[in-house]
């Protein structure tokens, strides 16, 4: 697959995402391989995604909090388009989805992940740091 995420941050800096353990949907590692898969580094990290399991809670790590979409092929803001696009990359419908809206949005931030992967009714902290412009923290309530 052509690569089309990136971080969105200035290069120079040290980036992480963490949560906190949250309960997450079925078929979430899916997802985040579909990310890990459209998501190139130019910190020369395998994956976006990284996450350890205990009983069915997950504690995820990203290498940034934000990212960038970007593709020569396509006009990100053709909805048609950008699914064909997915899609014939070979992107399940739920990453689709998720794509689609943070074009939507425009919101490329790492938490529309977590967003859509964790299920309703928690409190989980999210961890971001960001060695150039300092690090910060907040509850995501879902």
């Amino acid at each position: 697959m052509e690569k089309c995420l990136f971080n969105g941050l200035e290069d120079g800096g040290v980036y992480q995402f963490r949560t906190t353990p949250f309960d997450c949907i079925d078929g979430f590692e899916s997802i985040l391989s579909d990310f890990d898969n459209m998501y190139e580094s130019y910190q020369d990290s395998p994956t976006l995604f990284s996450f350890s399991k205990d009983d069915k809670q997950i504690v995820l790590k990203a290498e940034t909090y934000t990212l960038t979409f970007f593709t020569e092929d396509i006009d990100m803001y053709d909805e048609e388009a950008l699914i064909t696009y997915l899609k014939e990359n070979g992107m399940s419908q739920p990453t689709i989805e998720i794509i689609c809206s943070m074009v939507e949005d425009e919101d490329f931030s790492v938490l529309k992940v977590v967003e859509k992967i964790a299920k309703p009714n928690q409190n989980i902290n999210i961890q971001m740091t960001d060695t150039l412009y300092g690090n910060s923290e907040f509850d995501l309530n879902t």
